[in-house]
């Protein structure tokens, strides 16, 4: 008895592709929310955030492929005026995202009113509340950018 014979087997057909771009935009958004949430944490201890990546890359010379870890410093995304009180603003990629109407800026008192106001905004950009707002600025965003086979014009 073969092993195949123990197996339930099935044909495959074609593989399914589970990229919902509504869904990666929420993530993405949910993230750097987080982030800010994290940099706020660290400021009131004192401390740097930065976030750490793992990349591979190929060393020259031997063409092994190592796996190096990069920081970077994470920016905030409030200003704090002369009064005092801290502007923010919810970014995707270097655009704000306009909240209601024209608007794109939260007012707080502080940062720790900015702090507990972070994780309601996030749990409403993983919900959904925040996508005509970031399909409008996805949008923009890629009207920025060229397709790589487009033609060159002279």
């Amino acid at each position: 008895m073969s092993v195949l014979d123990k197996l339930e087997l099935t044909a495959g057909g074609e593989r399914r592709v589970n990229y919902d771009p509504v869904q990666v935009r929420r993530r993405k958004l949910a993230a750097g929310l987080l982030d800010q949430i994290k940099l706020i944490d660290a400021i009131e201890q004192g401390e740097a955030h930065t976030k750490t990546k793992m990349r591979k890359q190929i060393a020259q010379g031997t063409n092994e492929v190592v796996t190096t870890q990069e920081s970077r410093s994470v920016s905030p995304w409030w200003t704090i005026d002369d009064d005092g009180k801290v502007h923010f603003a919810i970014r995707y990629g270097a655009m704000r995202l306009k909240l209601k109407g024209t608007n794109d800026t939260i007012v707080c008192k502080s940062l720790g009113d900015l702090r507990q106001i972070l994780p309601p905004l996030r749990q409403e950009a993983l919900t959904g509340s925040f996508d005509a707002a970031l399909a409008k600025a996805a949008a923009e965003l890629q009207a920025r950018f060229t397709p790589k086979n487009a033609p060159k014009s002279k």
